[in-house]
């Protein structure tokens, strides 16, 4: 992976102006829950065997008030260092770089514990692969279309959240769900998600856990860990990697 080193200083560098400002197929987190304020950022970092992705968003109000139902701008960047491996090139491995731009247009829907989001806009994606493997359909760079939705549910014993994004740049999808048991300070429960691009899918089966601070009464921080086993088909070598254990960390700042 010798671009990995590059890939954890470009992150940092996104995280850090998406604090001050909180599919790649393999894209493990989206918007958070929504709450007071008006912005929401993401960050987070995703790792599987021979795959390291990273990511930075941000779900912005257009009325400056996620208490309530409005249109919403979401924008989300990614970058994945991958490997696989294929006896028809040249030393038998493929190093792959993947780097995602996409922003949507959307509304979310407000209700007491309940909170429902729909987005469609462009999408942007480029995947650079050392030797060039002319059999992967994953390569070089398309533009298109990027629909998704969510929904959220929050109790004060539950919680369950379903969320997926389909792209017309490769065919690219991501989807995942969980249920969750609200603990008070933490949230736990299993997770699943399905992933993939023209010529590749993953699924995945895991657990994850949740906690929420506030740093005010209007600026919450969300941290969430997960991590399970990826389960893969991939025939063209994918950005998710390979088969294994995966594992994420994301945090989420509302202001």
């Amino acid at each position: 992976m010798k671009q990995l080193h590059q890939a954890l200083l470009g992150f940092l560098g996104l995280a850090a102006a998406t604090v001050a400002t909180p599919a790649l197929a393999s894209e493990p987190n989206t918007a958070p829950d929504s709450g007071p304020g008006w912005l929401i950022t993401y960050s987070g970092v995703d790792f599987a065997k021979d795959s390291n992705y990273f990511y930075t968003g941000a779900l912005v109000s257009l009325n400056r008030d996620f208490s309530r139902s409005g249109p919403v701008l979401q924008l989300y960047s990614g970058y994945a260092a991958y490997e696989y491996a294929n006896p028809s090139v040249a030393g038998g491995i493929v190093d792959g770089d993947g780097t995602q731009l996409s922003g949507m247009l959307g509304y979310l829907f407000i209700q007491p514990g309940v909170t429902v989001g729909i987005y469609g806009g462009v999408d942007w994606q480029n995947y650079d692969l050392t030797p060039n493997d002319p059999s992967n359909k994953v390569r070089g760079s398309e533009a298109g279309a990027r629909f998704g939705g969510d929904i959220r549910m929050r109790g004060p014993r539950h919680y369950a959240s379903l969320e997926g994004y389909y792209s017309t740049a490769f065919d690219s999808y991501w989807a995942r769900g969980r249920v969750g048991a609200n603990m008070g300070r933490f949230i736990l429960g299993p997770e699943g998600t399905a992933l993939g691009s023209d010529g590749w899918d993953a699924q995945r089966a895991g657990a994850f856990m949740m906690t929420k601070l506030y740093l005010s009464p209007q600026s919450p921080v969300e941290l969430t860990i997960s991590g399970g086993y990826q389960f893969t088909g991939n025939t063209g070598g994918g950005s998710s990697g390979g088969e294994g254990a995966y594992g994420s960390l994301g945090i989420s700042f509302g202001f």
